[in-house]
């Protein structure tokens, strides 16, 4: 299923209602993701000509950008998807499967104004961390952390078959959601805040997709080649 990001994967749940509107804008790489909270809890997480997901009214939907073209559906449809697909395309086999993980603490570090805690998740023994966390307890961000806390725990439901179904190294990894909203991650992408505004969100940008594919349609449109850049 190409062109899934693995950030639209980690951000595909209600997040906690806002005690007033919150945006969050992060790197990602060489990307720009924002996630937008409302007072209502209704939410718009995008990275521009990607991905977006959004909650309205309850409701919650991703949309894909593939070869130019948006397609929509809802976040049911598509983890139902990921979990049918991701057991084909995983490794067999390998360390992961019976590899124990464990959890320390490190100096706390300050990322874009804002204090938080460090965490590291590495195999037992072993150096470096396979994954360090920033995570900080400001009330602010909270429904921010609530996006990144669910939606990377439903994620990594999905993508079990390619850590080899080792379900402590996820377990350890929402332990650590669960402490606060995420400052600063690096994994395989990392994600680190840039700045926080508590402006109000135009209600627009959680309008529902006017035009839902099924789950074959929307498989089918992930599926489709992907075109080269037009030349200039």
């Amino acid at each position: 299923m190409r062109g899934a990001s693995v950030l639209a994967l980690a951000l595909a749940l209600a997040p906690l209602p806002a005690a007033a509107d919150v945006t969050a804008t992060y790197s990602v790489g060489k990307s720009q993701l924002t996630v937008e909270v409302d007072d209502s809890g209704d939410y718009r997480a995008e990275i521009p000509g990607k991905f977006a997901l959004l909650r309205h009214g309850g409701d919650e939907f991703i949309l894909i950008t593939h070869n130019g073209k948006v397609s929509a559906t809802r976040s049911d449809i598509f983890f139902a998807l990921l979990k049918t697909k991701a057991p084909k395309n995983a490794p067999t086999g390998g360390p992961m499967a019976t590899m124990r993980f464990v959890t320390t603490q490190g100096k706390d570090e300050v990322v874009a104004g804002r204090r938080g805690s460090n965490w590291q998740i590495a195999p037992e023994g072993q150096e470096p961390a396979t994954l360090a966390m920033v995570v900080s307890a400001d009330a602010q961000l909270a429904p921010v952390g609530g996006v990144f806390h669910r939606g990377i725990a439903r994620a990594l439901d999905g993508f079990a078959p390619f850590f080899g179904n080792n379900m402590g190294f996820r377990d350890q990894i929402v332990a650590v959601l669960a402490k606060g909203t995420v400052l600063r991650l690096a994994g395989p992408e990392n994600i680190v805040l840039q700045n926080v505004s508590g402006d109000e969100i135009d209600a627009g940008r959680f309008a529902a997709p006017a035009e839902l594919l099924d789950s074959e349609a929307f498989d089918a449109a992930l599926d489709e080649p992907t075109q080269p850049p037009a030349k200039p």
